[in-house]
């Protein structure tokens, strides 16, 4: 009981302290923070589409290479590289997304980059034992090079945001965004992994000898156990995957504030 209620706990200490900063933010002649970021619609809207995109990348940073070194039973080595696939596209679609900002407007790259790191992930979900290139390096490249074209665009619009004054602040809160929404998407990714992990193996019972069994029908009753608990984490890593793309399909309401 102690253990259940502990989060809640946590949870309510956290809003408080959320609450009193808020309280003494509003009643010092000089803020930490300033009050017009955050009665800003523009800079509210680049935070939280920031927010919802740092969860979805490390959502996807952590299951590339987690699916390579299990099921698929690749070395680190190779997960690692896996990754750089998604990692390299990702300044490719930031410096284009610079590029583009001001000429084609920073809402417009901004919820064209969501769309196609969205498409790659989705693309992504479908992977299974099988999947080899090229489909997956462009699935890869794909969501990184989307995930790179959102970077400049939430940037400048904050940072216009918030004027001149507050160019460094407003540059931070973004930062914090997308840090904090990496927290919350490690945290989510861990607890709902291990409940859904779970239940898609709970009525598989980890295989040991029988009295008389040959060790020919032993082999074979751990080989089909080996078999299900493989397609019970494909099956998860791909809802890990859809559950980033819908994160990013998600970061299209906030994004459409950032005219």
């Amino acid at each position: 009981a102690v253990s259940s209620a502990t989060p809640f706990l946590l949870g309510v200490l956290g809003l408080l302290a959320l609450g009193g900063l808020v309280w003494v933010e509003g009643r010092v002649s000089q803020p930490l923070l300033s009050g017009l970021l955050f009665r800003s619609r523009v800079a509210l809207s680049a935070m939280s589409t920031k927010l919802l995109m740092g969860a979805a990348l490390i959502i996807a940073m952590v299951t590339v290479p987690l699916m390579a070194d299990t099921v698929l039973g690749q070395s680190p080595l190779e997960g690692g590289l896996r990754l750089m696939r998604l990692t390299g596209a990702l300044p490719v679609g930031a410096v284009l997304g610079g590029l583009l900002a001001y000429r084609v407007g920073a809402r417009n790259i901004t919820l064209a980059g969501l769309s196609v790191a969205a498409t790659g992930l989705f693309l992504m979900s479908g992977w299974g034992l099988n999947i080899a290139d090229p489909q997956m390096t462009a699935h890869l490249a794909l969501a990184g090079f989307g995930f790179g074209l959102v970077i400049a665009p939430i940037f400048m619009t904050a940072v216009d945001a918030g004027g001149a004054e507050y160019l460094a602040t407003s540059a931070s809160l973004v930062t914090v965004a997308r840090m904090m929404g990496m927290a919350l998407g490690m945290a989510a990714l861990s607890a709902w992994g291990m409940e859904q992990f779970q239940g898609l193996t709970a009525g598989l019972d980890f295989p040991l000898p029988l009295a008389g069994e040959t060790e020919a029908a032993f082999s074979a009753r751990f080989t089909q156990y080996q078999a299900q608990t493989a397609q019970a984490s494909i099956s998860l890593f791909q809802s890990f995957f859809r559950g980033a793309a819908i994160l990013l399909l998600a970061a299209l309401a906030p994004a459409l504030g950032m005219g």
